[in-house]
């Protein structure tokens, strides 16, 4: 499978060009265009009870679209995300990955999505009790408002919650409510040595609800 991200960084598009048999699991909505060809199958996001346990408590996704390549030619197809920003890989060979509500877009074949419990905090805060768990092996794609960060974590690092898109379950997240905002304390795993381990998180350089304050500030 080949891909490619185009139209970077502020109206990214994600072409992925599917070899015969192989196929691409993609966001219900996202799809610009694709050949005719292309075989389209919805299903559930996940298995059933994990799906509805993640939908009525974390607010994501309950089904998907499925995309299969039958014939006997190279075939496109052209994705976007729901809102302006950019778009990036995953490798989940660097381990499985914990995503937010609303980051996703697609995953290849080989990766299997779980559930990960993000606790009270998270759903008091607005980001639910489950989140999307992605693992194995293959790649996931997700889209963010702005840039995309990528940023190794050994210590504690604090980020807004409307910037963090996705990131390592190893990683623990305490929810911190400031006076105008929630800002979430990202604390790494340690070893058995007591040495912080390293962990991955991926954040977007915009925040919707500042675009939400600063579009009522002129209503």
């Amino acid at each position: 499978m080949l891909y490619k991200v185009r139209c970077r960084p502020a109206f990214a598009a994600l072409f992925v060009t599917l070899n015969p048999g192989e196929s691409i699991t993609v966001k219900a909505g996202s799809i610009v265009s694709l050949d005719t060809g292309i075989s389209l199958k919805t299903q559930v996001f996940g298995s059933w009870p994990l799906t509805l346990l993640r939908k009525c408590f974390g607010g994501e996704l309950l089904s998907v679209d499925q995309l299969s390549n039958s014939t006997d030619e190279p075939l496109t197809v052209v994705l976007g995300h729901s809102i302006m920003g950019d778009i990036t890989p995953l490798d989940l060979s660097q381990g499985s990955i914990c995503l937010q509500p609303g980051v996703y877009l697609a995953h290849t074949s080989g990766v299997r999505v779980q559930n990960h419990w993000a606790g009270l905090s998270s759903w008091l805060a607005g980001d639910g009790l489950w989140k999307v768990k992605l693992k194995g092996k293959g790649r996931v794609f997700i889209g963010g408002y702005g840039g995309i960060i990528k940023k190794m974590v050994y210590g504690n690092f604090v980020v807004t919650q409307g910037n963090l898109l996705a990131h390592s379950p190893k990683l623990r997240l305490k929810y911190r409510r400031e006076e105008e905002s929630v800002n979430i304390v990202v604390r790494a795993a340690k070893t058995k040595n007591q040495r912080s381990q390293g962990n991955l998180i991926y954040c977007q350089s915009r925040n919707l609800q500042g675009l939400i304050d600063y579009l009522r500030s002129l209503a």
